[in-house]
């Protein structure tokens, strides 16, 4: 009987396969979506590389093993995403956010309302190879900065041969984890520059090579805001990951800050860089850059074992010994999807070390020569908690209905225990006890309304118990 279902639902399916958006920028609904779906072992798709590719995300549904109405609830969700287009051509949106101050929440992925106020008008174009998105947010009262007006979201792509190359302020994320990247996180502004990725994620199809499975890469060169130690300093990063077995995910990134006013700009300083020859120093000359690498990991145990679980794990490095990064942090965790009276859930716990192998020696995103440390405007370009830095956090998501998707969190953190001062995110040593909750709620096909309930404990400041609103309203 699942077979039939299976047929009859995925029949269906890639007959409403209509999405003409091509880049899909973090969004935690989706990434929920999918991440669910790939551990019900409904769907083989990477969520960890952002943005994603509709024509990837279309690929994973097209094979996707439907067994029962509840991954057909949530493979709906997906496409009515996916249909926020439906067809090529010009699409706008209005979205307004108010909240009290959250000056102690931690952030997590697509977590990028950080104003009290703020309003964002959105303009966009898509068609088959090319897509165009302008966003202007008017903002007061905002974490980071103090403009009245940013351009965060917009960008100008265009793809070829199944790559695309993107110019503009998106966010990123490279790495498994649920609620932070150790590399490249999105708790700062999008750094402005140039990405390039593939489109559809295919297997190689040479014989030598199809072992490697569906895999894609992204590269990355931008240029810093406000880096007052080295103005004008630049982001170089690049990300690699591959599917070999159903059953695994193995990713390798890297990243440095290059250039800038007052530090080397030659050919030769860029190659060190790149190659990472100087990057502990061993030469007895300065680094050409502040870089770090690492690797991370995700086993989806559904196709080896029937259990809708996954387990990840990813370790990034401040400088490179024996060829392998080194002076180490980590970040490790577990999840569980499965349903309870026809509503999909999922579950998951994830620890976090930001500290050098375990101690706290503030080296953690900082550098003798940048010494804005990997921070941009002080948010940090990684883990959203910073260097030197302690995690716990359990956390759960609920499909309440197809207009209403409910995510809750318990957090205990200890944060700079370094004590420095860079960290404008978390700037003293501090103790931090959270529950935050949100709700989404698709009023009508144009209107969704997001609402955020949060309490902070702080061992230096008073509890904090805080509440945010916001409206989007979609036009086609």
């Amino acid at each position: 009987m699942y077979k039939q279902i299976s047929l009859l639902l995925g029949a269906g399916l890639l007959s409403t396969l209509v999405s003409a958006q091509n880049l899909y920028m973090n969004d935690m609904k989706l990434k929920s979506d999918l991440d669910w779906l790939n551990a019900q072992g409904v769907i083989q798709i990477s969520t960890s590389t952002w943005p994603l590719t509709g024509n990837e995300i279309k690929r994973a549904l097209a094979a996707a093993n439907i067994a029962n109405q509840t991954q057909q609830q949530v493979i709906a969700s997906v496409q009515s995403t996916l249909n926020d287009y439906g067809r090529e051509g010009v699409k706008a949106t209005v979205d307004a956010y108010v909240q009290t101050d959250r000056e102690a929440l931690p952030q997590n992925f697509a977590d990028d309302k950080t104003a009290g106020q703020e309003a964002v008008f959105g303009l966009g174009l898509s068609e088959q190879d090319w897509e165009f998105n302008l966003k202007a947010r008017v903002k007061n009262d905002d974490l980071i900065d103090d403009s009245t007006v940013d351009f965060d979201g917009s960008y100008l792509a265009g793809k070829a041969l199944n790559q695309w190359l993107i110019a503009g302020k998106i966010p990123a994320w490279w790495g498994p984890g649920h609620e932070g990247s150790l590399i490249r996180g999105d708790a700062t502004r999008p750094v402005t520059g140039f990405t390039m990725q593939r489109d559809e994620q295919t297997a190689p199809t040479s014989k030598y090579f199809s072992w490697v499975g569906p895999w894609q890469y992204q590269l990355f060169a931008g240029q810093l805001e406000d880096y007052t130690s080295a103005p004008d300093a630049n982001l170089f990063g690049m990300r690699l990951t591959a599917n070999p077995w159903p059953w695994l995910e193995a990713g390798a990134s890297r990243t440095f800050i290059w250039g800038g006013e007052g530090q080397p700009r030659s050919l030769s300083s860029f190659v060190d860089a790149l190659t990472g020859l100087r990057d502990n120093g061993d030469t007895g000359k300065e680094d050409p850059a502040n870089q770090l690498a690492g690797f991370d990991l995700r086993f989806n145990l559904a196709p080896l074992t029937q259990t809708p679980a996954g387990i990840y794990a990813s370790y990034v490095g401040e400088d490179e010994a024996g060829g392998l990064p080194s002076k180490k942090m980590y970040l490790a965790g577990a999840d569980y999807a499965s349903q309870i009276n026809d509503m999909p859930y999922q579950l998951y716990a994830e620890y976090t070390d930001t500290r050098t192998n375990g101690h706290v020696r503030n080296i953690s995103y900082n550098h003798s020569i940048y010494k804005d440390g990997y921070y941009q405007q002080g948010y940090p370009l990684g883990h959203p908690l910073g260097g030197d830095a302690e995690s716990v956090s359990v956390g759960g998501k609920l499909w309440v209905s197809p207009e209403d998707f409910v995510t809750a969190k318990l957090q205990y953190a200890k944060v700079n225990q370094a004590d420095n001062d860079i960290n404008q995110a978390f700037p003293t040593t501090d103790k931090l006890k959270v529950v935050d909750l949100t709700w989404s709620h698709q009023w009508q096909p144009q209107a969704l309304i997001n609402t955020r309930l949060w309490a902070v404990d702080s061992d230096i400041n008073s509890t904090d118990i805080g509440a945010g609103v916001g409206l989007e309203l979609t036009y086609r």
